[in-house]
């Protein structure tokens, strides 16, 4: 049994080390890796532009001091709720639920979502007071996706945009 122990053991750690040993840099020395934000050099029709938009929500607090600042922090909370609904976009969501159930009921019912994202250059492109205290802001993402190996890439946006390789 230790026989076998100590050749099923030998036989990962070769596998370990044949298959970690990899360089994918070889063919890139001395090159520069690119422009992150704009097309590679010499190629400027082999980049996507993806453009993203939401509508986020806000409403007017109830317990604000005057009417001025329940529009400002209905104006913010709208604008953070489009931040959240384009990071949910590009990330996606992290979901966890809980349920406790009991002599044929439900007692306990929990879910709770959680994203995480940087964003940057994100567009405000109108803000409107709607009715009943309700805020709306329209935002705009645009995502440069140059590179497949660069950006992530997403799935499922048409046929039409597909990721463009770099030129080996």
């Amino acid at each position: 049994m230790k026989k076998i122990i100590a050749l099923l053991f030998i036989f990962l750690a070769a596998m370990f080390v044949l298959t970690g040993c990899q360089s994918s840099s070889s063919k890139n020395i001395g090159s520069a890796p690119g422009k992150v934000l704009g097309p590679p050099d010499g190629a400027a029709n082999r980049h996507r532009v993806v453009t993203f938009f939401v509508i986020g929500k806000g409403i007017e607090p109830e317990d604000a001091l005057t009417k001025g600042e329940a529009v400002l922090m209905a104006e913010r909370a709208a604008v953070a709720d489009g931040y959240r609904q384009l990071a949910e976009k590009l990330r996606g969501v992290y979901i966890d639920a809980f349920m406790r159930a009991g002599r044929g009921t439900v007692d306990h019912d929990l879910v709770r979502t959680h994203t995480q994202s940087w964003l940057r250059g994100t567009e405000i492109v109108e803000i409107t007071d709607g009715r009943y205290g309700i805020t709306q802001v329209r935002m705009r993402l645009r995502v440069n996706f140059s590179r497949k190996g660069m950006i992530w890439w997403p799935a499922g946006i048409g046929d039409d945009v597909e990721p463009v390789l770099a030129p080996s």
